[in-house]
C-alpha cells in the first residue's frame, strides 16, 4: 500500500503498513492456536503424507495419553502405531480425495497407561486446502464417547438378558408397550398354551385388536388400571376366556401385571405373567362333584365316608362318621382323637397292622372295636384305598366306615350257641345224626332264604320306584290342572322335582342292574352275538331313529356267555356312543371282532400265554382324555357335567362287572373330539 505520511506541526512520522499487517496476522494465528488449544474437544493438525503432527491441543493429548514433546512434530503412527490399521486408510483417502470423513462411535485401540485400550470416538477428518488448491494436511476434531458406548452396550445386554428371561420362562409371559398395549414380546408358553397363536400373528399388534374379547373382561380392565396407576396387580385362579385358533376357551390363571418404568418414572408398558391352573381348578371341581355324588349315594345308609391326608393327618369326613364314634354329627374330630377311641387291644394288633399292609397293597381293611364316650363297646368295619402322587408316594387315603356292632353281636351269639352245641354234642352223642339232619335242613332253608332275599331285593327296587312314579304323576297333574294358580317359581320347583325323581328312578334302575351284574348267577350258553346285537338295536330303536345313528358291524361270532348280561353290555356301550355325540354330527358306531394274542394286549392283567377273543365298539363322538381311562369304569364317575350329558355314572361300571363275570378284560381308548373305542377281551376256550 506504500507509506502513509502524517503531519503534525513541523514533526513528520512514517508508518510501515506492511509490518503492521504481518503483526496482525501473527496475532490472529496465535489467538487461533490458543483457542484450539483450550477447546473442550480434541483437535490436531496433520501435515503431508507422513501425517506429521503440526499441533495437538491439550484435550487431544489427554485422549492419546501423550506429552506434547513426544507427540508433536513427529509422524502420527510413530507415536500411535496401534492405530495404524484402524485409521491409516481413511486418512489417505481424505488426503487424496479432499472429501471429509465423519466417524460415529468409531472403535479404535489406543495405548494408555502402558496398556492397549479399546476406545470409541465421534470425529471429523477435514482436509486442509491451500490457496493454490493443494491438499497439505488434515485437521482432526475428535470427541471420545467410550463411556456412552459402553453404557449403551450394557443396556443392550441387559435388555437382551431380560428378553431371554421372558422367552425362556416356564410361565406364560408377554410385554405390552404403551397405552395401546402393543405386543412387544411373547414367549412360547403364552403363544401355544393360552393365546393359541404364532408369534408373527401377534408381534407389533395391539392386544385388544388380536383378542377383542379380553377388553370387556375383568382382567382387561385390571390391565388398564395397572398402566394408569403404575401399581403391581396379582391374583390367583382368575377366570379368563380367550379366542384361540381352536375357538373360545375358558382358562383359570394365576396372574401378575407388572408396570415397566422408564428413567423418568413414567410407565411405558406392562409385563404380564400368567400361570395356567385350569387343570387344578377343574380337578377340584370334579372332586367336589364326586363328593356330592358320594354323599347322595350314602345318604340314608349307615355308611360314613372319609378322606385322610397321609402327610398332615388332616381328615375330612361325613357327619355319619362322628355318629359312629358316639357324637352328634356336627362334632369335629381329629384323626388322632379317632385313634384314641380304638380299643387298646385292637389298636396295634389290628389297625396298625392293616395300615402297614395297605402301604404294600394299596388296600386298607380291618374290623375293630371302639369305645364310646359312655364306655360302651362298638364294632366298626373300615375299608379304603391309597392314592399316590406323581412320584408314586402315598399321599391320601379314601375310605368308608360302618358300625357293625349288631352283626358282631349276632356272630358272638352264634359262636356261643355253637360252643353250647359242641358241649351238648359231647354229652349227647347219640343225637349226632339227628342234629346233622337238622343242619342240612337249615342249610337248605338258608339257600332258599338267600334266593328269596334276592327276589325281595328285586321287588323292593321296583317298589322304590312306585313312590317316584307317583311323585312324577302328581307333579304333572298339578302343573296341568293348577298351572294358572302357580307362580313361575312354583312351576320351576315342580319341574325340578320331576327331573330329580326321574334321575332317582334311573339311579335305582342302574343300581339294580349293577347288583344283578354282581350276582353269582352264572348260566353260560353258546349265544350268537349277531342275535344279541339285533335285540339291542330293536330296544334302542327310538334313540337310534331320533339321532339318525348308524351301526356298522362285522359278522359277529358265537360266544359262551350269560345272555342277559351281554345284552346289558351291548345296550350300555351303544347307548353311550349315541349319547356322547358331537353337536351337529350323526353318530356312527362300528363293531369289530377277532382274535388277538395276550402278549399284544396293553393291560397288565392279560395273560401273555393265552389267546383272547375281542369285541370292539368305536364311535365318532366327543371322546375323552386318555388319563381318565381307568376312572370311567368306576361307580358314579363322570367326566362331563350332568347338565350337558344325562346319566348316573354306573353304566360303564356295569360293563366292567359283566366282563369280569366272564373272566375277561375291558379297555378304553379315547381322543378328545375324535371319538372312543371300548374293547372287550375274553379268553378263548
Amino acid at each position: 500500500m506504500g507509506n502513509l505520511h502524517q503531519e503534525t506541526g513541523s514533526t513528520e512520522r512514517v508508518v510501515d503498513t506492511k509490518s503492521y499487517a504481518q503483526t496482525s496476522v501473527n496475532d490472529s494465528e496465535t489467538k487461533f492456536r490458543n483457542t484450539m488449544r483450550q477447546a473442550p474437544v480434541g483437535i490436531t493438525i496433520l501435515r503431508g503424507p507422513e501425517f506429521f503432527v503440526e499441533m495437538a491441543n491439550d484435550t487431544y493429548l489427554s485422549i492419546v495419553d501423550k506429552r506434547e514433546d513426544e507427540f508433536v512434530n513427529k509422524p502420527l503412527f510413530e507415536s500411535l502405531p496401534e492405530a495404524r490399521n484402524s485409521i491409516e486408510e481413511i486418512l489417505n483417502r481424505v488426503l487424496k480425495t479432499a472429501i471429509p470423513y465423519n466417524g460415529n462411535e468409531f472403535e479404535i485401540i489406543i495405548k494408555r497407561f502402558g496398556k492397549p485400550e479399546q476406545c470409541y470416538f465421534n470425529f471429523v477428518y477435514q482436509p486442509l486446502i491451500e490457496d493454490s488448491g493443494e491438499i497439505s494436511g488434515i485437521i482432526v476434531v475428535a470427541t471420545e464417547v467410550t463411556q456412552q458406548v459402553l453404557a449403551k452396550q450394557r443396556l443392550e445386554r441387559s435388555e437382551n438378558q431380560f428378553r431371554t428371561l421372558v422367552t425362556q420362562s416356564q410361565f406364560a409371559k408377554a410385554i405390552l408397550k404403551g397405552p395401546e398395549f402393543v405386543i412387544s414380546i411373547a414367549n412360547e408358553s403364552m403363544l401355544k398354551n393360552l393365546w393359541g397363536r404364532e408369534l408373527y400373528e401377534v408381534l407389533g399388534q395391539r392386544l385388544f385388536d388380536v383378542f377383542p374379547e379380553l377388553e370387556t373382561q375383568n382382567l382387561g380392565k385390571i390391565l388398564r388400571d395397572a398402566y394408569q396407576s403404575g401399581k403391581l396387580y396379582r391374583d390367583n385362579e382368575a377366570a379368563i376366556v380367550i379366542n384361540g385358533n381352536d375357538g373360545l376357551k375358558e382358562h383359570y390363571v394365576d396372574f401378575q401385571y407388572a408396570p415397566i418404568f422408564e428413567t423418568d418414572d413414567e410407565v411405558s408398558g406392562i409385563m404380564i405373567s400368567l400361570n395356567d391352573v385350569t387343570d387344578k381348578v377343574t380337578f377340584r371341581k370334579q372332586i367336589l362333584e364326586a363328593a356330592e355324588r358320594l354323599s347322595l349315594a350314602t345318604d340314608g345308609t349307615q355308611l360314613a365316608t372319609w378322606d385322610l391326608d397321609l402327610n398332615t393327618k388332616h381328615i375330612i369326613y361325613s357327619g355319619r362318621l362322628a355318629a359312629i364314634f358316639g357324637f352328634e354329627e356336627t362334632k369335629v374330630l381329629t384323626h388322632q382323637q379317632m385313634r384314641d377311641f380304638l380299643h387298646p387291644d385292637d389298636r396295634k394288633a389290628v389297625v396298625e397292622k392293616a395300615f402297614e399292609m395297605a402301604l404294600q397293597t394299596g388296600n386298607y381293611y380291618y374290623e375293630a372295636r371302639i369305645i364310646h364316650p359312655d364306655n360302651s363297646i362298638h364294632w366298626i368295619r373300615t375299608q379304603g384305598k391309597i392314592l399316590y402322587d406323581d412320584h408314586h408316594r402315598p399321599h391320601r387315603m379314601l375310605g368308608t366306615m360302618m358300625d357293625i356292632t349288631d352283626r358282631k353281636e349276632d356272630e358272638l351269639a352264634l359262636k356261643i350257641s355253637e360252643d353250647k352245641y359242641r358241649t351238648l354234642a359231647d354229652e349227647l352223642e347219640s343225637q349226632v345224626q339227628l342234629r346233622t339232619k337238622e343242619l342240612t335242613v337249615a342249610n337248605s332253608e338258608l339257600v332258599k332264604t338267600n334266593m328269596e332275599l334276592a327276589q325281595f331285593a328285586y321287588v323292593a327296587s321296583h317298589d322304590l320306584q312306585e313312590p317316584l312314579r307317583k311323585i312324577q304323576t302328581f307333579a304333572t297333574r298339578i302343573l296341568e290342572t293348577e298351572n294358572d294358580n302357580l307362580t313361575e317359581r312354583g312351576k320351576d320347583y315342580f319341574r325340578r322335582m320331576q327331573a330329580s325323581s326321574t334321575r332317582m328312578q334311573q339311579l335305582i334302575v342302574d343300581l339294580l342292574a349293577f347288583s344283578r351284574a354282581n350276582a353269582v348267577e352264572k348260566h353260560f350258553e353258546k349265544i350268537d352275538l349277531n342275535v344279541v346285537l339285533q335285540n339291542v338295536t330293536e330296544q334302542l330303536g327310538d334313540m337310534i331313529l331320533q339321532t339318525d345313528a348308524r351301526i356298522v358291524s362285522d359278522d359277529l361270532p358265537v360266544w359262551n356267555i350269560i345272555e342277559y348280561q351281554f345284552e346289558q353290555l351291548f345296550t350300555n356301550l351303544i347307548a353311550n356312543a349315541i349319547k356322547f355325540t358331537k353337536p351337529g354330527t350323526s353318530p356312527v358306531i362300528t363293531i369289530r371282532s377277532g382274535v388277538i394274542p395276550g402278549e399284544l394286549i396293553p393291560q397288565q392283567d392279560a395273560e401273555a400265554y393265552l389267546t383272547y377273543q375281542y369285541l370292539s365298539f368305536s364311535d365318532n363322538g366327543i371322546g375323552f382324555d386318555p388319563q381318565f381311562k381307568d376312572r370311567i369304569f368306576q361307580v358314579f364317575q363322570r367326566l362331563h357335567n350332568r347338565s350337558a350329558y344325562e346319566g348316573t355314572g354306573i353304566g360303564l361300571a356295569i360293563c366292567k362287572k359283566i366282563v369280569e363275570n366272564h373272566k375277561g378284560l375291558i379297555d378304553a381308548i379315547g381322543k378328545p373330539g375324535i371319538g372312543s373305542t371300548f374293547i372287550v377281551y375274553l379268553p378263548c376256550e
